[in-house]
């Protein structure tokens, strides 16, 4: 699912340590609506501005990816 021009929802939600220890790292519409938002407002401008690709490390982490890494 494409967020913006340049961002997918799956880039968004991809972690090694969800994958690694089998954690749901799927987020609801609510957080859908707000990863849109982020994309449109802030990392596509950006994106655009200096015209080189933007790599998210951790553009969502649920509840449970959270707690697992300590936050």
């Amino acid at each position: 699912m494409k967020l913006s021009p340049h961002f997918t929802l799956s880039e968004m939600c991809k972690s090694q340590m969800a994958s690694r220890h089998d954690i749901c790292n799927q987020p609801d519409d609510a957080a859908i609506d707000a990863l849109s938002r982020l994309c449109a407002a802030i990392l596509e401008p950006v994106r655009v501005h200096f015209g080189v690709p933007i790599i998210p490390s951790s553009g969502y982490r649920s509840a449970a990816l959270n707690r697992a890494l300590g936050g």
